[in-house]
């Protein structure tokens, strides 16, 4: 019995065009998973759906209640049925409590990385439930939204705890109808937000910059209901150790 096959299962993955959203894609289709590729550019859908072959793609925006039912109507028309949920969409703005608030841009990053997580999590919990599948939520946090703070970005920090709180509460409502829900806090990556440089990287105890294939195995770990059927409720932190501390070992006071 592979643990980790996926063959016969569908994945519904958000902001899929690119960065961390684009790898979840490509491991879940190695595994055997038929992708449903989600976010706002559609060019660049397609062009990842037709390299994966089992995938197609929708276009939804994820600040858009109205975008995402629609987009799960379209996929209820269609006669998919949805196994795996990750929420990975998300933005990044630093809004200092200081500076003026001119494009709105905490309302912006709460209604993306957290009502966009709430109104997908709601609509796929739905979906399980009513076709009576036992599936998978995963949504993607951080650890900045688990005590890592990011200064002069506390919409970020604040909507990925959230996140995180989400997760936990939804475990006694979703739990009886065989839906499990659990989250990833990824580290620091190397993305269209971060940027790893040497200052950063002596930060990370494991002395080295990560790639997005390292996510791959909490992802499978937590897509798998043989391997994490027991599973719920958890969260999953893959950051190289640095929201530990580089803490360095002491001599031993034994005697």
């Amino acid at each position: 019995m592979q643990l980790f096959d996926l063959i016969g299962r569908t994945a519904f993955i958000t902001g899929a065009s690119n960065g961390l959203g684009e790898q979840f894609a490509r491991c879940l289709s190695r595994a055997g998973a038929c992708v449903i590729l989600v976010a706002r550019r559609e060019d660049r859908l397609s062009a990842l759906a037709n390299e994966l072959k089992n995938a197609f793609s929708i276009e939804m925006d994820m600040s858009d209640k109205v975008s995402i039912q629609r987009g799960f109507d379209m996929i209820e028309q269609q006669g998919e049925r949805i196994d795996i949920c990750v929420n990975n969409a998300g933005i990044f703005k630093e809004t200092p409590i200081f500076d003026p608030d001119k494009h709105n841009d905490f309302e912006c990053v709460m209604q993306t990385n957290l009502m966009g997580v709430r109104h997908v999590t709601k609509a796929a919990a739905n979906h399980m439930k009513n076709h009576k599948i036992h599936g998978s939520i995963i949504n993607i946090g951080s650890i900045n939204g688990d005590g890592l703070l990011t200064a002069g970005a506390t919409s970020y920090n604040v909507s990925k705890a959230a996140v995180l709180h989400i997760t936990k509460s939804l475990v006694p409502e979703l739990s009886p109808y065989h839906i499990r829900i659990n989250s990833i806090s990824p580290g620091y990556f190397p993305s269209g937000m971060t940027k790893i440089d040497d200052w950063l990287l002596n930060e990370i105890p494991l002395g080295f910059a990560p790639d997005a294939s390292d996510l791959d195995g909490a992802l499978l770990y937590l897509a798998s209901n043989r391997a994490s059927r027991y599973v719920t409720g958890t969260c999953l932190t893959v950051d190289g150790g640095i929201s530990v501390g580089s803490l360095q070992p002491t001599k031993s006071r034994i005697v």
